[in-house]
């Protein structure tokens, strides 16, 4: 059997070189697929496996702290030091003993107090007036903030109790320096388990320990003070200078400085003092790092402070509002934060804010008061957090959020990006983290049963980056929200995302532009690895399916060309299930033949490569060929059974059925009718095509979809690897395999119709209307094979993502001439043996073809093959040391993500002309007024009084605008409107946040937005800083508006944080609104 096998083969030397080329082409493409999706596959794997993991794998936060960058699964770089409270001790313990948790370490923000040190004491003899210039400055990255202020004092006159008439002050001499810090809370044990701060104690100093109590002590009636053990970090995160100027003022005492003093109290007092010269006599200066690390070494040499003080603020986080990125390629998600400003009477020395401003009460009494027991010291470098740049997660428990300047206030690039830095201001943009650490019974001693802000997690079995870690961590995710009702979000394999925020203008202070900070994208790396393992399993599955599509098409059509072969073989004895097994064994030699050059070039790539796999993976490359071969050969062996014996006496058309479906008029019908006349065959033709085809559309969708997050996070710029070569290689192997088969197959029709054909050139059909007969065959078949294709793919993407790429419709509709080209390329070669075609061949009756034609053919595939086997085997060569490598210069492509939108907030100025208006701000972008009213919470009118819960919404249009304020332009008008709000009491009612003065805004037709240019408060109660509205309370304002005279039609505009969903209030002002 095996020698007729191979005279068989020899005999028909030109076949058989053809049917080993196919055999190299599926050996090389299986073995480069194997190959190449080994080492990809290692590279992102590893990388993710070694970068996935962080410091805590869930975190638990309270109900009410979602904010609008959760629903593009991104959380701010700050969140974690923002919140405060909102989780009670029993919802902690309830979390903490359930079985799959291994740490459940809390976090409670508590608040904000000043912590001074002495930098240095001075001592003057010489009777006279002092002036003291205190002059701080700030590097926040962009520019120098400078606070400067001026205090005076005496030496040798008695000092009365109230100075402030004489405008000196009691002075001692000390120099001191003082910052707000933020002290948080934690469990030790949870604590040092889940970053090991025990091991990062400094100086032979003391960690906390569980026992350490609180004490509480009453200073005066009413009023005590608690003793709370704390650590304190040995870093300083702003970077300030401090500068004392003293100066001795050229007025002299004499013998009589009470006459002297007397004398400035009536001339003015402070005010008269400014304008005095003096004489420097000292000058010190000290540095924000020098005063903290004083306070380290006083710590370390274990003097502590008896002093007390109060605790005003607590922490709150930065609200922001989507808007459209000014680089959607670069930043596709975009945000603008919400800028307050500070009450004149508020402690704070600043005069705008990033976050609202929450304290403990309006009053000192209600304030917490603190004195530290300073335990120990410890170093945030040496925590076992994560500190790679690419999986960092917030921690800012003991390091601040990150931030560069970009972008200026015109969107120009700011080259070389400045990094910026935190300021000594609670309620800036970036904040310090909290630099002292106490324990969680301190924390809930002070702030009461919801002291906690967060819980960070880190549950057992997790260990490898996978399927069932992730199902197991939703797991343990949902069973704490049902029973808690708390939020959870799963940190496992986040990674930092590149986004922008804009800070806008606030009163006097301008805006700087664009920051761009790593916010976290949730599950980043989860998504890389499941993804690149759909793309390269699609990969090596459309390789393998369309090769057996090969197979068996040229399995099939040698078997309609072997007919007279096999009927002879039956005639003489032969047995039809004797012709199966010749097939099979032809089958399975040639499988063999696959397997074996397959083994050879895996291992050459494997010894030159050094890439780990194993021997069950080589072993089942091997069967893999074989089967590949064998399957092809089922059909086509039961077939062949089918075959009479009188085939020897038949010549011509394969199939005796004529098929009129419709008239022969075109070149096109002609061809589209030879095609449905070989159906079976002309449907191998396009199942080889449709199916790479699909698999190729299919893969760009994965490709596309995948980058969207490799592109967009730091992780998935470091892992993404040059895989287009590889996929497009793979794809050009399926579509170089597919060609064939096309090929093949048409050859076989040509032959089979060389009659036809050389009557048509007999009739005088010129070789040009044959060659363009036959091309049409392979571009319809191309044609049929891309809708084909399209449909398929869009399958596959429906049933794994459940999405329907809309967007990229035509996109992927364009691909459609990739089919027709591979059909067109595969009849090119049968096209040109039906031009060689002579008339008198008709009269032969017979399909043999000449020796010249079916060397010039076979010449032609060699030469292919033999090119195609050179070009894969150096591909290898350079392939895998390329995936291998990170693309580490690979330029981000984030242009296919969804991204943020929104208009980046225009304030009309009265500054400013309305035609220098219309010159800066682009009239199409803006909302009109019909849009604002249809997404809008609440809509209320002027006049009417409108309840909501506990609160009653009342606006008024006043007749005439306040005397005391005067128009920019004579072009404008104002428009005044009174605001009202009061709330009802109600048990168990919270303060809320009421700045109409601030959030609400007048909305022309033409999207122009104009603030108040003045506001007067009618009537209050209880109404906290001009902040926060309590319960009962009431205001109502009146609010000015100045506007271009021609602008009537208007609704008033506003914000409210109380409301769900958008927030958004607007008052339609019906009418025209005529008022000066």
């Amino acid at each position: 059997m095996f020698r007729f096998i191979w005279n068989s083969w020899w005999r028909n030397k030109e076949r058989f070189l053809l049917l080993i080329i196919g055999a190299l082409i599926v050996s090389i493409g299986l073995s480069y697929l194997v190959g190449i999706t080994q080492a990809s596959n290692a590279t992102i794997v590893d990388e993710l496996q070694q970068r996935w993991k962080s410091s805590y794998h869930i975190v638990v936060r309270p109900p009410d702290s979602r904010s609008v960058t959760e629903e593009q699964n991104l959380l701010e770089p700050n969140y974690l030091s923002g919140l405060s409270g909102g989780i009670t001790l029993n919802q902690y313990k309830e979390i903490k003993k359930m079985t799959d948790i291994d740490v459940a370490a809390p976090i409670a923000m508590m608040g904000y107090m000043q912590n001074s040190t002495q930098l240095n004491q001075v001592n003057y003899s010489e009777p006279g007036i002092y002036r003291m210039t205190i002059k701080e400055t700030t590097n926040t990255g962009v520019k120098q903030e400078v606070d400067e202020s001026n205090i005076y004092f005496t030496v040798n006159w008695d000092v009365p109790k109230d100075t402030s008439e004489y405008g000196v002050t009691r002075f001692l001499g000390d120099l001191s320096y003082g910052t707000n810090v933020l002290i948080a809370g934690i469990d030790p044990k949870a604590e040092a388990e889940l970053v090991g701060i025990n091991h990062a104690i400094v100086n032979d100093s003391e960690y906390l320990n569980e026992k350490d109590s609180v004490k509480a002590e009453e200073v005066i009636d009413g009023i005590k003070t608690n003793k709370i053990p704390v650590i304190i970090s040995n870093q300083e995160y702003v970077d300030g200078k401090i500068n004392y100027t003293i100066e001795k003022l050229e007025l002299q005492f004499g013998d009589d400085p009470t006459s002297v003093m007397e004398k400035i109290k009536e001339k003015g007092g402070k005010s008269y003092l400014e304008k005095v010269a003096g004489t420097e006599v000292d000058q010190f200066n000290y540095t924000t790092k020098e005063a903290h690390q004083k306070v380290v070494k006083q710590i370390s040499d274990n003097i502590n402070s008896k002093d007390s003080s109060w605790m005003p603020y607590k922490p709150s986080s930065v609200n922001y509002r989507e808007v459209t990125s000014p680089y959607v390629e670069r930043w596709p998600f975009a945000y603008e934060v919400e800028p307050y400003i500070v009450p004149e009477d508020s402690l704070l020395a600043v005069n705008y804010a990033y976050r609202p401003i929450s304290m403990f009460g309006d009053e000192s009494s209600s304030w917490p008061r603190i004195q530290l027991d300073f335990k120990g010291v410890f170093d945030p470098s040496k925590l076992n957090v994560s500190k790679d740049p690419l999986t960092e997660l917030p921690m800012e428990t003991y390091f601040p959020s990150k931030a560069q300047w970009v972008l200026d206030d015109n969107g120009k690039p700011i080259n070389p990006p400045k990094k910026m830095k935190p300021l000594n201001n609670p309620y800036g943009f970036l904040t310090k983290p909290p630099l002292m650490l106490t324990t969680l019974q301190s924390a809930a001693e002070i702030l009461g049963n919801e002291p906690i802000s967060a819980i960070r997690l880190k549950i057992k079995g997790v260990k490898e980056l996978n399927k069932e870690s992730e199902q197991k961590l939703q797991a343990v995710a949902k069973r704490i929200e049902d029973k808690t009702g708390l939020l959870t979000d799963i940190t496992l394999g986040s990674s930092p995302q590149p986004a922008l925020t804009h800070i806008p203008k606030v009163g006097n202070e301008k805006s700087i532009g664009w920051v761009e900070q790593p916010w976290i994208k949730l599950g980043s790396s989860v998504t890389i690895f499941q993804e690149s393992k759909v793309g390269m399993s699609g990969v090596i599955a459309s390789v393998i399916i369309v090769a057996i599509v090969y197979v068996f098409s040229s399995n099939i059509i040698m078997m309609y060309a072997r007919k007279k072969e096999f009927a002879v073989l039956l005639s003489i004895g032969w047995r039809p299930n004797q012709l199966s097994k010749l097939l099979f064994i032809e089958a399975t030699l040639i499988g063999l033949f696959v397997s074996i050059i397959s083994w050879l070039i895996l291992g050459l790539i494997y010894v030159m490569h050094d890439i780990q796999t194993s021997a069950i993976r080589l072993f089942l490359i091997g069967i893999m060929g074989i089967t590949i071969y064998v399957a092809g050969a089922i059909i086509p062996g039961l077939l062949v059974r089918k075959v009479p014996p009188f085939e020897t006496m038949k010549a011509g058309e394969v199939s005796t059925h004529k098929r009129h479906l419709f008239k022969t008029k075109t070149i096109l019908s002609m061809s589209f009718k030879n095609l449905l006349t070989k159906w079976k065959r002309s449907i191998l033709s396009v199942i080889s095509i449709a199916l790479p085809t699909s698999l190729l559309i299919f893969f760009l969708f994965v490709t596309f979809h995948l980058r969207g997050t490799m592109f967009t996070t730091w992780l998935g710029e470091y892992v993404a690897l040059e895989v287009g070569m590889m996929h497009y290689v793979a794809m050009g192997v399926a579509i170089a395999i597919a060609i064939l088969t096309t090929t093949e197959i048409i050859w076989q029709n040509v032959a089979e119709r060389q009659p036809e054909l050389a009557v048509l050139k007999a009739v005088g059909w010129q070789n040009r209307t044959i060659r363009l007969l036959v091309l049409i065959e392979g571009a319809i078949s191309g044609l049929i094979a891309g809708l084909l294709g399209i449909i398929f793919a869009f399958g596959m993407v429906w049933g794994i993502y459940h999405q329907f790429p809309i967007e990229r419709i035509p996109f992927f509709l364009l691909t459609i001439f990739i089919p027709i080209t591979t059909g067109i390329v595969g009849a090119t070669l049968p096209a040109k043996k039906a031009v060689k075609i002579q008339p008198y061949e008709g009269l032969t009756g017979g399909v043999v073809n000449s020796k010249k034609t079916e060397k010039n053919f076979r010449y032609v595939f060699s030469t292919m093959g033999i090119c195609l086997f050179i070009g894969i085997i150096a591909l290898l060569a350079q392939a895998i040391p390329d995936v291998q490598e990170s693309t580490n210069n690979k330029q981000s492509k984030a242009s296919d993500v969804k991204g943020t939108s929104g208009e980046v907030k225009e304030v009309f100025s009265s500054d400013h002309s309305q035609s220098e208006i219309d010159t800066t701000i682009e009239k199409s972008k803006k909302e009109s007024l019909q849009s604002i009213v249809k997404s809008a919470t609440k809509v209320f009118h002027l006049g009417k009084t409108y309840q909501d819960g506990d609160r009653r919404f009342t606006f008024t249009l006043l007749e005439e605008a306040p005397t005391d304020i005067e128009k920019k332009s004579e072009d404008t008008k104002f428009i005044t409107i009174s605001s009202e709000l009061v709330r009802d009491k109600i048990p168990l009612a919270t303060v809320i946040d009421y700045q109409p003065h601030i959030t609400y805004r007048l909305v022309d037709d033409k999207g122009f937005e104009y603030e108040p240019v003045d506001y007067q408060v009618l009537e209050s109660e209880n109404w906290k800083g001009r902040i926060r509205l309590g319960s009962p309370g009431k205001v109502k304002l009146s609010l000015t508006y100045e506007v271009p005279k021609d602008t009537n039609n208007l609704i008033l505009k506003g914000f409210h944080r109380f409301w769900a969903k958008s927030g958004i209030l607007v008052v339609k002002m019906t009418g025209k609104v005529e008022q000066d």
